[in-house]
């Protein structure tokens, strides 16, 4: 178990290296218009994304298309919009992100294009090789959560206990993974992590307990929440899932 004085000293250095990267930004960024990222109005893949944004300090538009109501869900706010609003770039999507000249899509190049920005890839390029390990495994996670909460047949709680019994499979990968290390790429934050903490915060809503066996994933998700602004990051983003 970490220490008290361990504890601080661990968010204390990641505090100075989201200071460092704010710096490193506004010393040439001070100019440009503020990053937009568009999403519809829930969590979904959007929501690592606002993590890591306000992480950083970035100052962003969040831009949410909200959808109509059940059963139709009416998503003509997009749809009407989808061939125009980037102008000629030939792939329209939501997250988009348009960051100056850049408009960039697909949530995994968007946490890969803002990590690149701020050195939160990977120290080592074995840490950027384990990033990018655990932010494919975050898709596929995504994936089939996404499954159970949209496409599934049958009640959410007739369903459940498969599905969860295959989650229990997946965790103890993660946690074989994780091991002893603080973050999953190792001893640096990454943006896989913002990915893997919003989706075992997930699925800890879906499957209560879900961590109970994996002491160091429990861990990993205490001091992720504890990091500088994901709090409020948490609070202010949350909305569905």
């Amino acid at each position: 178990a970490r220490s008290s004085t361990g504890m601080e000293s661990f968010l204390v250095a990641a505090s100075i290296r989201a200071d460092d990267a704010v710096s490193q930004r506004d010393s040439h960024c001070t100019d440009q218009a503020k990053p937009i990222l568009a999403y519809w109005a829930i969590r979904g893949l959007a929501q690592p994304i606002r993590l890591l944004l306000e992480y950083l300090h970035v100052d962003y538009e969040d831009k949410r298309f909200e959808q109509g109501l059940a059963p139709a869900f009416d998503k003509s706010c997009w749809y009407d919009v989808k061939d125009t609003i980037l102008g000629d770039y030939p792939f329209p999507n939501l997250p988009y992100f348009v960051d100056g000249d850049v408009v960039v899509t697909q949530s995994n190049a968007i946490i890969r294009h803002v990590a690149r920005q701020h050195n939160l890839h990977g120290a080592t390029p074995d840490e950027a090789t384990r990033c990018d390990i655990m932010l494919e495994e975050g898709m596929d996670l995504r994936n089939r959560t996404v499954a159970l909460a949209y496409g599934r047949s049958g009640k959410f709680e007739d369903v459940l206990p498969t599905y969860a019994a295959t989650l229990r499979t997946h965790l103890q990968r993660y946690s074989l993974f994780l091991g002893t290390h603080d973050w999953f790429a190792g001893g640096t934050l990454t943006a896989c992590d913002f990915v893997m903490y919003e989706l075992l915060d997930q699925n800890q809503l879906m499957v209560r307990g879900c961590l109970d066996a994996f002491p160091n994933l429990r861990t990993f998700c205490t001091n992720f929440s504890a990091l500088p602004r994901s709090q409020r990051a948490a609070t202010t983003n949350h909305g569905h899932t």
